[in-house]
């Protein structure tokens, strides 16, 4: 057979891209089968998809040109098609991903599905069920899948899913609860609705059952994962366990809460946002146990990706998934939905008991193997042969699994004696490792392995790209698998730092970062709380105390001024250091500088100083301490705050504190046909050396700042007044109306430090003006519940709204 997969887009990442990519290379092994994404936002997907597995985009929204403008509710022109600024009709805009969609991508879906000659058609969203329902051909079997639940759609949605979906040959859920409220609460005649759970593949490597002291989390940064549950629950018993660390891995619009919760709570040196992570499985085995506190979960896959690695996994009883994976007590716990209570009496069940930790990890391993796609998608090949009428194959393999990936064209073992190894499947001539004004060659042994080591290739600390020369010629490595295990080291336990700690660039590359120093001190925990910066850690390689040893704070460019904060070393190599920022910026307020950090012993030793021994690098993105305020005089000062450089060593960052201004009023009205008159209206006058600009957030020309002048300027307030060229794009030189909105931000300060200004307390405002023709252009400010603006504008039709209103 031949089967088609449609996907909203399968070059990020997400539960369904992999549940799509699993599933289409377990069936690949015996009929042949194509991914259609609609979207392409990078060249290669993030995931891997087998070289016999045909992806084929849609619309191609890479390098999209800004200048092409955008259309209706701010439908970027993608491909330079007017079509891409319509709303659609084929797909449904009650989907959330309406918005995105457009008659361009309509068109593509439905040419697509007009001159395919695939005999098994599946939708993965709601939204892309409806398509398939509305266009694809009576030839073809028409399947929709259900990755979340009936209870999480909307009540739009679920009308024209009633609707359409009888158009479909079978409707497939990941648990059968969930089959079960479909057939209970919504008409399908004449559809087979079944549950079918998600396959996941075994990887690569599992975890090693070594003590981590790592909780890892994994999943979209959104409200239902209820990431801020889990940061309650770790917080509840951090101290009884301290040297517990929280891994959480992904993206979403919940990064900057959970940020806030975790400055809140002071454990910024517990409980990292590491980001995302293109292969799960790398993380997976880092960790000791897995957690995942979901609200709702339609099935989980990184429950069965963590057990698949080795990990038990802290779950909520939530609706559907979890229950139908987990067998409490046996490879994992299901604590109460929505407590952090519960969930941190789960947390310290797994992280005071070692032994049950690796009885369960075994059991894991073997209950997860049920969902191999061996075994998976043979009851999908049994559903698609059934609803098609072609016989399953009686060829081998026996069952559809996925057919032997290649391997990588280089893997990485990084260990806890601090070296590296790439292992490569053909061997270059040699291996570069180049950075700014530096490279390094390396030769490849008899087994195409080249082993680095800090220490003995005397590497400096920096990121340095690992390049391979074949015939000359150099390129990066980018097809990898990294295995890093070992980490976190003791400090107790290195006597001298010299590691090599493999990552992937921006661009999916290889990179070694490498960290070494004859004498060094690893941070342990930064406390930037009531006026004081307080640095705690522990000297490597040093027993003996010394009470006159201090920490040196030195300035980076001239004047090059240093301050000294006594930092005593215990016979353990303990120290702490209290660190005064009105010391830090003594005669030197205003300013924007860095700050260097050492430990400096009484003989006169220096020790870098920063956090190392985990195997993680780029803190300067993980972990963000609060500010201390410096105020000299009131609305003037400095704020302080400890920083990661790149290089992961621990710094000071100062700069001028921002003007804390009240906004009285805000109003927005039609300036010109390509421009919003912008005014600011402010309870107190804006300070002589700051400025004010507009930012936007999110809209056409998200990114940009557009300033603002001092028109007024008295004791009781001042006003500001600018022009933002926001309506400036070719689609509203037409003559038919728009409507666009955008979220703005009010900065203030410093050009060199800028502060938000709330404008939360501001009232609506419209403004209107004659536009051209039958139209009146209208321009409504509102405020936000963050503080900042709503802007909208839309084009009136007189006659048209006159004609509503009559009737």
């Amino acid at each position: 057979m031949k089967i088609a997969y449609l996907i909203n887009d399968m070059y990020g990442i997400g539960g369904t891209v992999r549940t799509v990519a699993n599933q289409a290379a377990a069936l690949s092994a015996r009929h042949e089968v194509e991914i259609v994404s609609v979207f392409q936002h990078r060249e290669k997907p993030v995931l891997p998809v087998p070289d016999q597995v045909r992806l084929r985009p849609l619309v191609d929204v890479r390098d999209h040109d800004k200048s092409h403008g955008t259309g209706a509710d701010g439908r970027p022109l993608y491909e330079g098609s007017q079509r891409a600024g319509v709303p659609p009709l084929l797909f449904p805009p009650e989907d959330s991903r309406g918005p995105t969609h457009s008659r361009l991508t309509d068109d593509r879906l439905e040419e697509y599905l007009a001159t395919t000659d695939a005999d098994v058609v599946v939708g993965t969203r709601p939204g892309l069920n409806v398509v398939i329902a509305r266009a694809a051909p009576q030839r073809t079997v028409k399947v929709g899948q259900e990755h979340l639940t009936y209870d999480q759609h909307s009540e739009s949605l679920r009308r024209v899913m009633e609707t359409e979906y009888p158009h479909l040959d079978a409707f497939v859920t990941v648990t059968e609860t969930d089959a079960g409220t479909y057939r209970e609460r919504m008409s399908l005649p004449g559809v087979r609705v079944l549950s079918i759970p998600n396959s996941v593949p075994a990887p690569p490597f599992t975890a090693d059952g070594r003590n981590t002291r790592t909780i890892v989390s994994a999943g979209r940064l959104a409200p239902s994962k209820r990431h801020d549950l889990l940061v309650q629950a770790f917080s509840m018993v951090s101290e009884d366990f301290p040297d517990w660390t929280l891994r959480i891995y992904g993206r979403g619009n919940q990064r900057a809460s959970l940020a806030r919760l975790v400055r809140s709570l002071g454990l910024q040196d517990r409980v990292w946002l590491m980001g995302a992570h293109p292969r799960v499985e790398e993380v997976l085995a880092q960790g000791a146990f897995s957690a995942l506190t979901s609200s709702e979960e339609p099935f989980g896959m990184t429950i069965v990706e963590a057990m698949r690695s080795g990990l038990p996994v802290v779950s909520t009883d939530c609706p559907h998934g979890p229950a139908s994976i987990i067998r409490d007590r046996e490879d994992g716990l299901l604590v109460p939905n929505k407590s952090a209570s519960g969930i941190a009496e789960g947390l310290a069940e797994l992280m005071a008991d070692d032994g049950l930790r690796r009885r369960m990890s075994s059991a894991a391993l073997l209950n997860s193997e049920r969902f191999d796609p061996a075994n998976v998608m043979l009851r999908y090949e049994e559903l698609f042969s059934d609803l098609s009428g072609r016989p399953v194959p009686r060829t081998e393999p026996p069952a559809p699994a996925p057919q032997p990936e290649s391997p990588p064209a280089c893997r990485v073992r990084a260990g806890g004696d601090g070296t590296a190894v790439l292992s490569f499947s053909e061997p270059p001539e040699q291996v570069v490792l180049a950075r700014s004004g530096q490279r390094v060659a390396l030769k490849v042994d008899d087994a195409g392995e080249v082993v680095v080591d800090a220490q003995r290739d005397q590497l400096a600390t920096s990121t340095w790209e690992v390049l391979r020369v074949d015939g000359g010629e150099e390129s990066p490595v980018h097809d990898l698998e990294i295995h890093q295990r070992g980490y976190p080291l003791s400090p107790q336990d290195v006597r001298q730092l010299a590691l090599v700690v493999p990552g992937r660039s921006a661009k999916g590359r290889l990179v070694l970062h490498t960290r070494r120093s004859v004498h060094h001190a690893e941070v342990e925990h930064v406390e930037s709380v009531d006026g004081l910066i307080t640095v705690r850690g522990r000297v490597l390689g040093r027993y003996e105390p010394d009470g006159r040893a201090h920490l040196a704070a030195r300035l980076r460019t001239p004047p090059r001024a240093v301050r000294e904060f006594s930092a005593p070393v215990d016979g353990d190599g303990r120290f702490t250091a209290v660190v005064d920022p009105a010391d830090v910026v003594r005669d030197r307020d205003g300013e924007t500088e860095k700050w260097e950090l050492r430990l400096v012993l009484s003989d006169g030793t220096e020790c870098t100083v920063g956090r190392h021994l985990s195997g993680v690098a780029g803190y300067k993105k993980i972990i963000e301490y609060p500010a201390q305020k410096v105020e000299r005089e009131p609305g003037r000062g400095s704020r302080v705050r400890p920083y990661y450089t790149v290089n992961d060593r621990l710094g000071l960052k100062a700069s001028p504190l921002a003007p804390v201004l009240e906004v009285d009023d805000v109003r927005v009205s039609p300036k010109t046909r390509r421009g919003l008159r912008f005014d600011v209206h402010l309870a107190s006058p804006l300070p002589e050396d700051a400025e004010c600009v507009v930012e936007v957030v999110r809209g056409s020309d998200a990114g940009q700042r557009f300033p603002l002048s001092e028109t007024v300027r008295t004791q009781e307030g001042g006003r500001l007044t600018g022009t933002l060229p926001l309506l400036n794009r070719r689609e509203h030189g037409d003559g038919s109306g728009i409507r666009a909105s955008w979220q703005l931000r009010l900065l203030a300060g410093p050009p060199e430090s800028l502060g938000r200004l709330g404008a939360k307390a501001t009232p609506v405002r419209t403004a209107r003006r004659w536009h051209r023709g039958p139209y009146v252009r209208s321009a409504t400010v509102a405020p936000l519940g963050s503080g900042d603006l709503q802007v909208t504008v839309a084009d009136i039709h007189v006659w048209e709204a006159a004609r509503r209103r009559l009737r």
